[in-house]
């Protein structure tokens, strides 16, 4: 023992050839021992928001902080998920930002409906600070969303999602939202086309607890683009979440083709081919009284007392927001 405290003395004619191995060993150690205490940090801090696994695992030292979850969960008042595997990586001294890939479907359970959501790949991107999350960055590639909605049956599917979220610098309660798919189709067999939405939603819409505490949410929808065959629809406006299950609110639309318009109603059920005349006459004065081209109609969708009406028309019931 008296030998190697003697040769860890700097007098020692050797010291020098090896202090640099000694102080890199003493380095690593001390860098060894930070990486795991903010792996226990990070694996807190998930713990601490209500994400639950069977197994966890902890990789990628030096370089970055990767935690590989099997079979995470997380479940709230009236709403859960799960999935079989997912990994969430970040930079040892840039906790602020973190990537999480998804490699397996998504299982949600929303009320008393179950939903599932399929992809051929889930990536995100996360940055946040001590008030909550600032921004985020997520594709999804070749999802497909299945489940029930009331008695029915539902499939939607997609190439691909971009999402987009920013919160905003004058609220930091709401984020401005960002939607693009391509090629979705609902059923398997309705198309509805390429999507691009610009959304100013509340953060409560993901982080409330129960799903009663979602009534009287306002979404502001600040731009909506849809484009189906023969189709050109924009719009904009203001929706509620109310207290009978059903949105309210109204949307301003204008198009290019009323009778594609027509064709998309029917299709999706929410018209009968009895209100066909009556819409394309409402379309035909509204872009008379506008003083519009005959094929772009500019005519407002109201959703109101469970009920959806086309300018006056009434048609199919509202879209539902609650199990």
């Amino acid at each position: 023992m008296s030998h190697i405290l003697a040769f860890l003395k700097p007098s020692h004619p050797r010291f020098w050839l090896f202090a640099p191995f000694i102080i890199l060993a003493f380095l690593t150690l001390t860098y060894l021992a930070i990486w795991q205490f903010l792996i226990g940090q990070i694996r807190n801090g998930m713990a601490d928001n209500g994400v639950t696994w069977q197994e966890i695992h902890a990789s990628g030292f030096p370089a970055r902080l990767t935690l590989d979850l099997q079979k995470p969960s997380w479940q709230g008042e009236g709403i859960s998920w799960q999935s079989d595997d997912m990994s969430v990586t970040l930079m040892p001294f840039n906790q602020e930002h973190a990537i999480v890939d998804f490699t397996a479907p998504h299982n949600i359970v929303y009320g008393e409906q179950a939903f599932q959501l399929a992809h051929k790949g889930h990536m995100a991107s996360l940055v946040a600070d001590f008030s909550g999350l600032v921004r985020s960055s997520m594709d999804i590639q070749m999802p497909r969303l299945s489940g029930q909605i009331g008695d029915q049956s539902a499939n939607v599917t997609a190439a691909n999602i971009d999402l987009q979220m920013r919160r905003q610098a004058t609220d930091t309660a709401r984020y401005d939202v960002s939607v693009t798919t391509q090629d979705l189709i609902y059923n398997d067999h309705q198309t509805i086309g390429r999507l691009t939405a610009m959304f100013d939603v509340a953060l409560n819409l993901l982080t409330a607890s129960h799903i009663d505490e979602l009534i009287g949410e306002r979404i502001f929808i600040d731009k909506l683009n849809l484009t189906r065959q023969k189709l050109t629809l924009a719009g904009r406006g203001t929706l509620v979440l109310a207290a009978n299950g059903f949105v309210e609110g109204k949307l301003d639309l204008n198009f290019i083709n009323l009778n594609a318009f027509v064709d998309a109603l029917e299709e999706f059920g929410l018209s009968k081919p009895r209100d066909r005349k009556k819409i394309l006459f409402l379309g035909g004065l509204g872009t008379a009284l506008a003083g519009s081209t005959q094929d772009r109609i500019n005519l407002p969708l109201h959703f109101r007392k469970g009920r959806t009406y086309f300018g006056d028309i009434k048609l199919a019931s509202a879209p539902r927001w609650r199990p």
